[in-house]
C-alpha cells in the first residue's frame, strides 16, 4: 500500500555506461502494457557526468482563497459567455469548475461538440496559438509548452511553468483543441507558487537521486536509458495542500517522458514532521484530530478536490492511498484543546495529489464507503 504524502516513485537510477550490462531497452519487455510497472523492476541508466546542484532548496506553495475575478478572468480566456457563480467551495460557470481554495484547481469542457465527424485534429501551430490566450491569462508567457499528443481530433497543447528559473513537474496546464484551434477542455490550478518558504532544506545530489530511483531493482530488470538530467520542481503534497519541492528531473523515452525523484527527505513533507532540519512538529502537544466525513470530490488532472463541512478555527488536511483501482481519502480535523471558538459550519475544500489522473478509479473512504462526486 502506498500512502500519497510519500512521495518517491519507488524507483532510482544507476549511473553508468549504457554499454554495460546488457542491451538498453527504450520500452517495457514484451507482455507488459506502456505505462504500466514491471514486477521484475526498471533499470535506468545515463551515460556521462550528472549536473551539479544546490546544496539547499526551499518549497513553494500557495494558500488562500481564488477570487471571483480571478476565476472570470480564466473564463473569458476560455472564450465562455457570462461570469461565474458561488456554489460551495467552488466557482461554477458554463462547463468551467474552479475550486475556491488556492491554487484553484479547475477543469473546464465546452458545451457541444461542433465537429463530431468528419474533422482533424489541428496542426501543432493552430493549437498553439489557440492555447495561447489561456497561458497568458495564467502567467504562463514562459512556461514550458508541448503539442505533440493527438487525442482523436483534438491536440493536447501542455504548459509546465517556470519557476525561479526551475523547470516544474505536475503542476501542468492541459488544454485539449479541436479543430481551428477551438478549446475544448482543459484543466489545471489557477496559481502558480513563485516564492519559497523561508526553510531551506538539504538537496540529494542526482547521483544520489538516480540511485533512489533504482532501488528495488533487480538483476532480471529492463532497463531504460535516461536522455537528460534536470534540477527542478516537482508537484507532492504537504499537510494536504498540492506544493512543490527541490526535485530531480529525468527525461526517458515515451510512454513516460519525465520521472520526478524527489531531492529532500520525506520527513520534511510528513504530516506532523519538522518544518525544517532539527525543527519542531507542526502538531502542537495535546492536539485533537479526528476524521472528518466527505461530502464529495472533484477531479482535475492529477489534483482530487474533497468537500466536506467543518469549523472555522481548526485545520484540515485531505491523505489519499491509491490502490487495485480505488482512490481512499480521510479528512483530518486538528483543534488545540481547550480553545474557545464560535460555532459555525462551513462549506471547505481540501485537496490532495495523485500520482497519477483520477480516471476511472473510484473514489472512496477508508471504510471503503463511496464518496460521491461533485
Amino acid at each position: 500500500m502506498k500512502l500519497r504524502l510519500v512521495a518517491g516513485l519507488g524507483m532510482v537510477l544507476l549511473v553508468g555506461a549504457c554499454g554495460s550490462g546488457g542491451p538498453v531497452s527504450n520500452g517495457p519487455p514484451p507482455g507488459i502494457a506502456p505505462g504500466e510497472p514491471d514486477p521484475r523492476g526498471v533499470r535506468y541508466r545515463m551515460a556521462g557526468d550528472l549536473p551539479e546542484g544546490p546544496g539547499k532548496g526551499g518549497v513553494y506553495g500557495v494558500d488562500g482563497a481564488v477570487s471571483r475575478g480571478e476565476a472570470e478572468r480564466l473564463a473569458r480566456a476560455l472564450g465562455m459567455a457570462g461570469g461565474v457563480r458561488a456554489v460551495g467551495g467552488e466557482w461554477r460557470g458554463q462547463g468551467l469548475v474552479v475550486a475556491r481554495q488556492a491554487p484553484g484547481a479547475w477543469s473546464y469542457t465546452a458545451k457541444g461538440d461542433k465537429c463530431a465527424r468528419g474533422c482533424s485534429a489541428p496542426t501543432e501551430a493552430e493549437a498553439r496559438e489557440g492555447a495561447r490566450p489561456v497561458f497568458a491569462a495564467l502567467g504562463l508567457a514562459d512556461a514550458e509548452v508541448r503539442a505533440g499528443e493527438v487525442q482523436g481530433t483534438s491536440r493536447v497543447v501542455a504548459a509546465d511553468p517556470v519557476v525561479d528559473g526551475l523547470p516544474t513537474d505536475g503542476w501542468s496546464t492541459r488544454l485539449r483543441l479541436a479543430a481551428g484551434g477551438e478549446v475544448a477542455g482543459g484543466t489545471g490550478r489557477l496559481d502558480v507558487p513563485r516564492t519559497a518558504g523561508r526553510d531551506r532544506y538539504p538537496v540529494r545530489s542526482a547521483a544520489e537521486a538516480l540511485a533512489a530511483l533504482n532501488e528495488g531493482a533487480g538483476d532480471g530488470s529492463s532497463v531504460v536509458r535516461v536522455t537528460r538530467a534536470r534540477f527542478g520542481l516537482a508537484a507532492r503534497t504537504r499537510e494536504g495542500r498540492p506544493v512543490l519541492v527541490p526535485a530531480w528531473l529525468f527525461s526517458v523515452p515515451p510512454p513516460r517522458t519525465t520521472l520526478a525523484q524527489t531531492a529532500i527527505e520525506e520527513r520534511y513533507l510528513a504530516p506532523g514532521g519538522p518544518r525544517h532540519p532539527g525543527g519542531a512538529s507542526s502538531v502542537g502537544p495535546g492536539a485533537e484530530i479526528r476524521s472528518v466525513p466527505p461530502v464529495s470530490y472533484a477531479a482535475a488532472g492529477r489534483e482530487l478536490s474533497l468537500r466536506f463541512t467543518g469549523g472555522v478555527c481548526a485545520r484540515y488536511r485531505a491523505h489519499a492511498e491509491e490502490k487495485d483501482g480505488q482512490v481512499r481519502v480521510r479528512l483530518t480535523e486538528e483543534k488545540e484543546p481547550g480553545k474557545i471558538c464560535v460555532m459555525i459550519a462551513k462549506d471547505l475544500t481540501r485537496s490532495v495529489t495523485l500520482d497519477r489522473p483520477l480516471g476511472d478509479r473510484s473514489v472512496v473512504t477508508t471504510e471503503g464507503e463511496p464518496v460521491p462526486a461533485a
